[in-house]
């Protein structure tokens, strides 16, 4: 086995040979990996990092939203964020692992009277995912709150981040984010808690296994648009867009990572064919499709 050394190098450091991807996302689908590596802190996963990089091919998965694994699996190394979930505050700035999840990041800084993330409440994100395609919702973006973030290479600055609607410079790039620094405000406990409410009642995710909104929307409504050509409720295989919101795919029980990719193929080529629109993918593939 050509991981023999590496595990051996990373000592106690927790690994899984050939472990099912489809416990690493939302949609619950996709093949196995080669090796899935789970660092417990910043220290570890940089130790990973050096191990790996330039040796391996590896990914970094953190909460799998936004996320379509092959039914192939991948033939590499996954690092798992998933235990890397430390949230520091000093002054206004709030400091997150990349592993975190948004939701424990807006906790913490409710229970500390500071304000600044309350619309990203809803978004089913980890913090390093969430950066990295500068996820936001009701025109707000992660990056109006970044201060800096630190990668295995470097710290970049909000503006060195390159961030743009759901791009960043760390989307296509082999750097993995290690955490990030937040700036907010102070504020009173009850004015925070009535702009959550606010905000949890704009955003009703759909029942079901889903991985978020499948599309962007760029100058649109995605979900909208997708209602209008007669889409909602439509399936392929065990994947099916939701009836609650059409920019959501359900996947039911059964669904592979292919019957979700021809379901997506299907819905472009319907709103292309009828509304003229080329709607583009806010998930990411990884993996052979």
């Amino acid at each position: 086995m050509k991981y023999v050394n590496l595990i051996n190098e990373l000592g106690s450091i927790k690994t899984q040979s050939d472990y099912p991807l489809s416990h690493l996302n939302r949609y619950g689908t996709g093949g196995n990996a080669d090796l899935v590596v789970f660092p417990n802190s910043e220290e570890e996963l940089r130790y990973v990092i050096k191990l790996i990089k330039g040796k391996f091919p590896f990914f970094t998965i953190g909460g799998g939203s936004n996320l379509l694994i092959s039914d192939k699996g991948y033939r590499g190394v996954i690092i798992s964020t998933k235990n890397l979930t430390k949230i520091e505050i000093k002054g206004c700035l709030l400091t997150a692992e990349c592993g975190a999840k948004l939701k424990s990041v807006v906790e913490e800084m409710q229970n500390n009277s500071f304000s600044g993330l309350e619309f990203s409440v809803g978004i089913p994100a980890t913090v390093g995912g969430a950066v990295c395609m500068n996820a936001g919702c009701y025109g707000k973006s992660i990056s109006d709150k970044v201060c800096y973030v630190t990668t295995d290479v470097s710290t970049y600055s909000t503006k060195e981040c390159d961030f743009s609607y759901r791009k960043s410079r760390f989307l296509n790039s082999n750097e993995v984010i290690i955490k990030t620094c937040f700036n907010l405000r102070p504020e009173e406990y009850d004015y925070i808690e009535e702009k959550l409410a606010l905000y949890k009642s704009f955003r009703k995710n759909p029942k079901g296994r889903n991985s978020g909104s499948v599309f962007k929307n760029d100058g649109y409504f995605a979900g909208k648009i997708i209602d209008e050509v007669g889409l909602k409720g439509f399936s392929v295989g065990k994947a099916k867009i939701s009836t609650e919101h059409a920019n959501f795919i359900i996947a039911e029980k059964g669904a592979t990572s292919m019957d979700i990719y021809n379901l997506i193929k299907q819905i472009k080529e319907r709103v292309y064919k009828l509304k003229q629109i080329n709607l583009t993918e806010e998930i990411i593939y990884f993996g052979e499709f």
